[in-house]
């Protein structure tokens, strides 16, 4: 395959590549579906209407830096990130957009902020006076909250909050926004509502009104054109996750996450000296026994669940319970020709067998979305 090379942590200074293969495990990234869901989304928009794309938790475990640089050059208008860390990876790609920062960034970061041209949320005067009281220029995206009892100030404060904004020369806003309430006891007749209500701040606003207004993320934006506005700012759908229930905008979309392999770090055939055979399923007298590179403390389940398996030699292989923090065991004994060093995959395709996210997800007790957000950051990134 051939990898595109990049810093995979703060810690090390290695490619992807050569990151792999020292530790033996690593997910590989299908830059071209993330490019191809892009395009999908810009050809259901309106033309006028701006792209943030939303890459939080590490762009959905894919690496922020490098998916941010691939939907730069299909024409992205900027970014949303909720960590601070991850805006740093996009700036290190060379990315030069504009970045949204989620709450969550801290005033006592103003500096680093201000040095890597960053737009912050506001939700109330009192957070605009702290980023303003830390930093030369403060450029700010006011939040709103329209019924999300979340972060964001409520439809009553909004007006006050961006009289504030404007009225301080030292203050740049970018932009207001909102997010859908994605409570559990949310109704579809609720986003016709947050509509209203965001509607009724931007009328209220008049001058004062922000050039981009914003509340669509990927369920918003494939479920109620009406609430393009001026931008929108969806993220799972860039890696290929829908996330809508009944979308009126039908995307063709591809995952991101191509394939999660390890190695084969040790065989052997189990005999008589080893003592009794554990009572634990899957074990038995004589079997071929093998030991992956990859455990819980890497993002597997820790409870390994009795039909698990992985492919290795183009056959599917049972694992083996209980997972170790960085080791797992697998039963070899219907691929004997097994050797240390051998490919295994966890997710994806080798030869003609397969493993779908849905059926990985659902081994490892959660959805497709949960196991992108299990993806962990010490595991190097191959990009395709």
């Amino acid at each position: 395959m051939t990898a595109l090379l990049v810093p995979f942590s703060q810690e090390h200074d290695l490619g992807c590549a050569e990151a792999a293969l020292l530790r033996g495990s690593w997910y590989e990234i299908d830059l071209g579906a993330i490019r191809h869901n892009y395009r999908q989304l810009r050809e259901q928009l309106p033309t006028n209407v701006k792209i943030y794309a939303c890459l939080k938790r590490n762009g959905y475990g894919c690496g922020a830096g490098p998916v941010a640089g691939a939907l730069e050059s299909e024409g992205a208008d900027g970014f949303a990130v909720a960590s601070l860390l991850d805006a740093v990876s996009i700036r290190r790609a060379g990315v030069g957009h504009p970045i949204l920062l989620y709450p969550g960034a801290l005033p006592t970061a103003g500096p680093m902020v201000e040095a890597l041209d960053l737009t912050v949320s506001v939700s109330s005067i009192d957070e605009l006076e702290r980023w303003r009281s830390v930093m030369t220029r403060t450029r700010v995206f006011i939040k709103v909250d329209l019924g999300f009892f979340r972060a964001g100030a409520t439809p009553l404060e909004a007006g006050g909050l961006l009289a504030a904004a404007h009225a301080d020369s030292d203050v740049q806003v970018d932009g207001i926004y909102a997010h859908l309430s994605e409570l559990p006891t949310s109704k579809p007749t609720d986003a016709v509502n947050q509509l209203g209500r965001m509607q009724a701040i931007l009328t209220g606003a008049r001058g004062d009104r922000p050039v981009i207004a914003m509340m669509s993320s990927t369920e918003g934006v494939l479920t109620y054109p009406d609430m393009d506005l001026d931008a929108v700012d969806p993220g799972a759908l860039f890696v290929g996750l829908p996330e809508a229930q009944r979308p009126t905008r039908h995307l063709t979309l591809r995952p991101a996450l191509k394939a999660i392999c390890t190695t084969v770090v040790a065989v052997k055939r189990l005999d008589v000296s080893l003592g009794p055979i554990p009572e634990i399923p899957g074990f038995r007298p004589a079997m071929v026994l093998g030991v992956l590179g990859m455990g819980w403390g890497d993002g597997l389940p820790r409870v390994i669940p009795r039909n698990a398996e992985a492919i290795v030699g183009g056959k599917r292989a049972r694992l083996l319970p209980p997972a170790h923090l960085e080791h797992l065991r697998i039963d070899l004994t219907e691929v004997p020709e097994t050797r240390f060093g051998d490919q295994v995959v966890l997710l994806g395709r080798q030869g003609d067998e397969v493993i779908t996210h849905e059926e990985i997800a659902a081994l490892w007790g959660t959805d497709v979305i949960g196991l992108y957000a299990g993806l962990r950051d010490h595991i190097p990134r191959i990009y395709t």
